[in-house]
């Protein structure tokens, strides 16, 4: 009898569990265990979410984001989210990843997706959800992509498209008489050795009037603008499955650094000094250029300086306040053209309990009236999709384009300019937390250190590569 008892019991708890899995799939709120979905699984977005949106400093981005929920609402009727806004920074967002009160949905930056997937294994891959939700990922720049994978799935969806240009006073280069940067841009000319040209021909005193002007300010103590130098040449800094970066033991990456100290020593640049390191120890130096440019009019007195898409309405509006004709121009090609590029997005928590809800949620910003939402029909950031970004102008304001003003208009395509050349703004994009601290270290002085002779770039890079790779190793040695 306790053994025909027992097996009633054991059938019982089988139909109670089929049951149970079944209401799961029918509601579409499968818990993903371990990153993995039943054979046939079709999900369906229902319940309640929460959204974590980080950066609603203005009445433009709390308007961003609204509209943007509005819209996936429209389409998924089932679903309800709380949207929970603040204006924060990315230790909070760190806070509250730690501490497991972030949202199903958050907004995150590129620079955080390593971390968060690879290290504390906080973000759920979306490449299932992807196939199932029918997003067109032929259609986004391949940048982006890149942004929000980690060891091939993809954890982010990318929001934007941003990757470094140059701003450029064209009164000084048509009185240099020089070719229009964008018309050799348009010609496929426009690269460093040219621009070095251009640099050392626009820095001089003009002995009547006493004017002074320089070539450029560049940034490059900022990840975004030096590490281009560092694939520029051929060069592979980091690697992943060896565990190790490479400063002096590849060739290519120290003839990039060397490049960077030399162009500043040529004196045609004004360094611009940028601070990313954290320790508490560390100073940005001042290079011996950058002093004796430092009364330098960055809109009257340098032509070129290194900017982004959300710089243009400030910088824009500077130079029209000044009465420059100024424009944007693509950053300078290398031997191996390198772009630094960037972009913020939505991600799924990994210990949400309605994944279905949440991935939609994120992965509707890889869509088309999800860009339209986010960006607005008026302007915002550049859209990701290629689509939107080369045939739909709505993202081109507030200056005039140049194929309706040729000669002030400004040149927008810069800003989606050789897409093919796109790498990583920022070191703990591809490498540890821990690891980056350290490159980030040393590449804020590396320049000013080799200029100024207080320790050459050879020497700098030979400790950076030691102490990173020490560290690394002891990471996963314990």
């Amino acid at each position: 009898m306790k053994d025909f008892k027992s097996r009633i019991k054991a059938v019982v708890a089988l139909l109670l569990a089929t049951v149970l899995a079944a209401l799961l799939l029918s509601c579409g709120n499968y818990v993903r265990v371990e990153g993995d979905l039943p054979d046939g699984y079709v999900p369906m977005p229902s319940g309640k979410i929460k959204l974590n949106y980080y950066i609603a400093n203005t009445e433009q981005l709390k308007k961003a984001i609204n509209d943007y929920v509005r819209v996936f609402q429209n389409k998924y009727k089932d679903v309800t989210i709380q949207t929970m806004l603040s204006a924060r920074n990315k230790n909070d967002i760190a806070t509250d990843v730690a501490a497991r009160t972030v949202g199903d949905v958050f907004f995150l930056f590129e620079s955080d997706v390593y971390n968060y997937a690879e290290t504390q294994n906080a973000l759920m891959p979306l490449d299932y959800y992807v196939e199932a939700y029918g997003i067109d990922l032929t259609n986004i720049f391949s940048a982006m992509l890149d942004m929000g994978t980690v060891n091939g799935k993809m954890y982010m969806a990318t929001a934007n498209y941003n990757h470094i240009i140059y701003y450029y006073n064209k009164d000084m280069i048509k009185s240099a008489n020089l070719i229009d940067p964008v018309e050799l841009q348009n010609m496929g000319t426009w690269d460093w050795d040219t621009f070095k040209d251009y640099c050392r021909q626009l820095t001089m005193i003009d002995e009547n009037t006493n004017k002074k002007t320089v070539g450029c300010t560049l940034r490059l103590g900022y990840s975004a603008e030096y590490i281009p130098f560092l694939e520029g040449f051929g060069g592979k800094w980091f690697d992943t499955v060896e565990k190790k970066v490479s400063f002096v033991s590849d060739e290519n990456v120290l003839k990039g650094v060397r490049e960077m100290c030399d162009f500043v020593k040529s004196n045609c640049c004004k360094y611009a000094a940028v601070s990313q390191s954290t320790v508490a120890t560390a100073s940005v130096k001042e290079t011996i250029s950058q002093k004796s440019f430092a009364g330098y009019d960055d809109k009257t007195q340098v032509c070129f300086r290194a900017g982004e898409h959300d710089n243009m309405v400030t910088i824009g509006q500077n130079y029209e306040d000044a009465g420059i004709d100024w424009d944007v121009v693509a950053v300078p090609a290398l031997p191996v053209h390198k772009v630094g590029t960037g972009c913020s997005g939505f991600a799924v928590y990994n210990g949400t309990k309605n994944p279905d809800a949440a991935a939609a949620l994120a992965l509707t910003i890889l869509t088309e009236e999800g860009q339209r939402a986010y960006h607005g029909q008026e302007g915002g950031a550049i859209p990701n999709i290629k689509s939107l970004a080369y045939n739909d102008h709505y993202w081109r304001v507030p200056f005039t384009d140049r194929s309706e003003d040729p000669e002030y208009g400004k040149n927008y395509d810069a800003f989606i300019s050789f897409p093919e050349a796109d790498t990583y703004a920022f070191v703990e994009c591809v490498i540890p937390p821990e690891i980056a601290e350290i490159v980030r270290k040393y590449m804020q002085n590396v320049v000013p250190d080799d200029v100024n002779g207080t320790r050459d770039c050879d020497n700098t890079l030979t400790l950076l590569e030691a102490e990173a790779n020490q560290k690394w190793e002891s990471i996963y040695t314990g």
